[in-house]
């Protein structure tokens, strides 16, 4: 009977790390697909009615002005560009907060897609706000918004993690080109949560202070 039982045990442990190794693989196949783009512009500069053509859903690849934007992403506006003016001008990318949303953006800083082999650690906002403050003299918009707002830098990577009642997703873009004030346009992808794989990574030039490792 103990003989049997090892070979079950054994046999168990062989199938999850082939399984393990199959994820891992699919990852970075999902990390390969072609970016897609998409163009906004600055809420604060065109003042159209709503988002007009500033916010995006990453879940659906919808722009705020998409005919069916009411219907299917439900006004829930992942990513807004040029919703806030300060210091100066109005480049600066914010995610959806509010009472139950979570959500965070991080600058990657001057990367390709080429450079991108696993998904970043970002975790969910601790602390829930309908609202965000200004920075004082020795912080950062990101430290005083709680990673909700940060600067729009062309050929930077960024990443975000969308977290809601009904979404919780990452996804990283990048800053194609920027007309300062006016509208960027970015490329992104929908990447795999590091949350739910079994090592975490970053990309080539690896902070040492990161909390991303496992790259080989």
């Amino acid at each position: 009977m103990r003989k049997i039982t090892l070979k079950k045990v054994l046999i168990m442990f062989l199938l999850i790390g082939t399984f393990s190794r199959a994820s891992a693989i699919d990852e970075r196949r999902s990390l390969q697909t072609e970016p897609q783009k998409v163009t906004l512009f600055s809420r604060i500069a065109y003042k159209e009615i709503g988002y007009g053509k500033s916010a995006f859903n990453f879940q659906y690849g919808l722009r705020s002005d998409n005919e069916i934007w009411e219907q299917v992403a439900r006004n829930y506006a992942h990513l807004m560009y040029g919703s806030i003016s300060f210091d100066p001008g109005s480049d600066w990318f914010s995610v959806s907060m509010g009472d139950d949303d979570p959500s965070r953006i991080k600058d990657l800083g001057e990367l390709q897609w080429s450079e991108v082999y696993y998904t970043p650690l970002l975790l969910a906002n601790p602390h829930q706000s309908t609202g965000i403050r200004f920075p004082g003299p020795q912080e950062s918009f990101e430290q005083s918004s709680d990673e909700r707002v940060t600067k729009v830098v062309a050929g930077h990577m960024y990443l975000v993690h969308i977290k809601s009642r009904e979404t919780d997703l990452y996804a990283m873009f990048r800053v194609e080109t920027l007309e300062p004030s006016d509208h960027c346009t970015i490329s992104w992808r929908v990447v795999p949560s590091p949350e739910k794989q079994h090592t975490l990574g970053c990309f080539r030039r690896l902070h040492p202070t990161s909390a991303c490792s496992g790259l080989g």
